[in-house]
């Protein structure tokens, strides 16, 4: 398997964050509701477990996603590796790593690496659990890279982008409209307006 023609493929073209926004007809989820950090990301936890069971529902394995800036030194990539260890996510050695350029405002270029390999779906919760603590500093383990979980038979990605929120997109729409329906409790108040557009009322 190519994993990065293969990621592409799914929502017809290169990604970055904020899916929602960037690949119209998605899902966006609110997720934690305040109290403490630990209070958050274990309400976040909850909710995007109970959207992924259903997103990786009858699969065996997940294609997971790592996206994170190159770290100035050797010394960050291993931070890196290692907090993703703690969290019991260990990075196959049938890997695909890649590196590109992240152009945004007036800064200066910035390169990204990705790293895409594949995990028993037993995994999804520790995964899941690195998203979520990216800004909650207090807790860990906490990787510090983005973390984009895809069911390649389905062709859905997941993207928990923080504890607040997962955004959900995918060129299934038939997919999409069952995650619509199942978990409209959760569905993010700010952008129903857009949902409903693509989903219908409910």
């Amino acid at each position: 398997m190519n994993c990065k023609i293969t990621i592409q493929a799914i929502v017809g073209g290169k990604y970055r964050h904020a899916l929602f926004y960037r690949f119209p007809g998605g899902l966006r989820f609110a997720l934690s509701e305040g109290g403490s950090p630990l209070d958050m990301a274990l309400s976040a936890l909850r909710k995007a477990t109970t959207v992924c069971d259903d997103v990786f529902a009858g699969e065996e394995r997940i294609l997971v996603h790592l996206m994170a800036y190159a770290p100035a030194s050797r010394f960050g990539l291993r931070t890196m590796l290692k907090e993703l260890r703690v969290a019991g996510v260990a990075v196959s050695r049938e890997r695909e790593v890649w590196f590109d350029k992240y152009e945004h405002g007036d800064a200066d270029d910035e390169i990204v690496i990705h790293c895409a390999f594949e995990v028993p779906v037993a995994k999804l919760q520790n995964l899941l659990w690195c998203a979520i603590t990216l800004d909650l500093y207090p807790l860990s383990p906490r990787p510090r890279c983005r973390v984009y979980l895809l069911n390649t038979n389905k062709g859905i990605v997941a993207h928990t982008y923080d504890d607040r929120g997962m955004d959900v997109v995918s060129l299934n729409k038939p997919a999409l409209a069952d995650l619509y329906q199942r978990h409209h409790h959760l569905l993010c108040d700010h952008d129903m307006v857009a949902m409903r557009e693509s989903f219908g009322p409910l």
